[in-house]
């Protein structure tokens, strides 16, 4: 008797090892099945993005502007100012100052010309979490609305010439009807003014490590509220996802043609202003 119920138990282990190795297959294929299912439950990418911090760096050529005018002790105050970039803003920012930047160096672009403007940069850093692989091979900037520029007062200290920065340029010149162009490539090397996506994809996903980008967004003759549409492939096929997500919008500003007062620092000469303007510090006026 006892012979047989050992015999019956060496039976039932063996036939639940054989069940057990025959179904391990399926089992397996159906757990990769739901990781690669919750994997892509998960957002593609994130895309935080940073504005520039102009509190730590102020670039040497800069415009700021100001929905307001300036009064006549807020003018004897900025034209008692040498035309230093840090400390005009620092003075101006509490006024309502916005700055904005000046293109950088002389780029020339593979497809056509541009008219170059002005910008605000911001620091764009792409990262995904994802298990499996995802390759960026395309970003689109999108305008939303653009308007005629609209601040009053513009304080402008020009350039003295400066290099080229790496990052990506869009042109954003022109009204709604106007399709942006870019980005472009900014940098020293062969590939300045290429467009990016023609050379170059992101990888993402799959361990890859986070991809960064300066984006310089330039415009000279409207204000544009815009966005990106960034194009991305994985192992389901095509998709878009866009930047900022949901109805959120980047804003790039352009400068008024004529501003109700305007400043400008001549090297050499001092401040130049023309507008209304009830303050008389300003000898360089006749060269503006």
């Amino acid at each position: 008797m006892t012979v047989v119920v050992v015999a019956g138990l060496v039976v039932a282990y063996y036939a639940a090892f054989v069940l057990d190795r025959s179904t391990a297959r399926e089992r397996a294929r159906s757990d990769k099945q739901a990781e690669r299912s919750v994997d892509r439950e998960q957002p593609a990418f994130v895309a935080t993005v940073t504005p520039q911090d102009y509190e730590q760096e102020v670039p040497e050529v800069i415009t700021v502007l100001l929905d307001r005018k300036l009064t006549a002790r807020e003018q004897a105050g900025l034209t008692a100012l040498r035309g230093e970039s840090a400390r005009v803003w620092e003075f101006l920012k509490p006024l309502g100052g916005r700055l904005l930047e000046h293109p950088s160096g002389p780029v020339e672009f593979a497809d056509s010309e541009h008219t170059r403007g002005q910008f605000r940069t911001f620091d764009l850093n792409l990262n995904s979490d994802r298990g499996a692989g995802l390759t960026v091979n395309r970003m689109t900037a999108v305008k939303d609305d653009c308007r005629a520029p609209g601040a009053r007062t513009v304080v402008h200290l020009p350039s003295a010439g400066s290099e080229p920065r790496q990052g990506l340029l869009w042109d954003l010149t022109g009204g709604k009807e106007v399709r942006p162009r870019g980005p472009y490539a900014l940098d020293e090397g062969a590939s300045q003014g290429q467009l990016y996506f023609r050379q170059n994809v992101v990888e993402l996903g799959n361990g890859q490590s986070n991809m960064a980008f300066r984006v310089q967004p330039e415009v000279s003759t409207h204000t544009c509220a815009w966005h990106i549409v960034a194009s991305y492939t994985d192992t389901t096929g095509s998709h878009q996802q866009r930047i900022p997500s949901g109805t959120g919008t980047f804003t790039a500003e352009a400068i008024p043609a004529r501003p109700a007062q305007y400043f400008e620092w001549v090297t050499g000469t001092g401040w130049g202003c023309i507008g209304e303007l009830t303050q008389r510090g300003c000898g360089a006026t006749d060269l503006l």
